[in-house]
């Protein structure tokens, strides 16, 4: 991709394509750890939605040209989403794409600014590691329970989803520690 190619896509969809997110020059094999896990987990997401659109498609197509509907799409569909949200969680949080407000807290010195972002980092990583703990135990308590029209095994996606949240969680020490970086910096104020 030319770097004018790469500009446009920048300026129109907001950041870097998945496969190109940039790592900050100091990587450590952690931080290498951790992109390398989430861009896998969110090529398997887009796959996913790909797969999806697909089902959609030919579903609104059989029921409305042919009076056939595909079966189970529905239920397809809400699975699938499970797989596309969780999985796509640490990747958007490595491209600082989930919401914040920081309206205050951008008006702060890097230093301050930081470590309240560690002390926020710190409570996330909690309830991550607790949600991703409890998706596990969730998963154990499915046991052979199936979905309603496809009998999927549900099993499956509680454990994806779990999967999701611990990369999510990972993403989260990655952040802890690149700000704890920045406030242990002596050049800044």
């Amino acid at each position: 991709m030319s770097s004018n190619a790469k500009e446009v896509q920048k300026e129109m969809l907001g950041s870097e394509g998945p496969n190109q997110s940039s790592l900050p020059e100091q990587t450590t094999k952690f931080e290498k750890f951790v992109y390398s896990l989430n861009n896998a987990t969110h090529r398997v997401s887009m796959l996913v939605l790909f797969l999806m659109m697909f089902l959609t498609t030919g579903d609104v197509i059989g029921r409305y040209f042919f009076y056939k509907p595909i079966t189970g799409t529905y239920e397809l569909t809400g699975l699938a989403m499970v797989i596309v949200i969780f999985l796509s969680l640490g990747v958007t949080q490595l491209k600082k794409e989930h919401i914040s407000i920081d309206f205050i807290t951008c008006k702060l010195p890097v230093k301050v600014r930081e470590s309240l972002n560690v002390f926020t980092s710190m409570i996330m990583l909690a309830l991550l590691a607790t949600t991703s703990w409890q998706l596990f135990a969730y998963a154990q308590r499915f046991g052979a329970q199936t979905s309603g029209d496809l009998g999927i095994p549900m099993k499956f996606f509680a454990i994806l989803a779990a999967i999701g949240v611990l990369f999510y969680a990972l993403t989260i020490v990655l952040n802890i520690w690149q700000s704890i970086r920045k406030v242990v910096q002596k050049n800044e104020s």
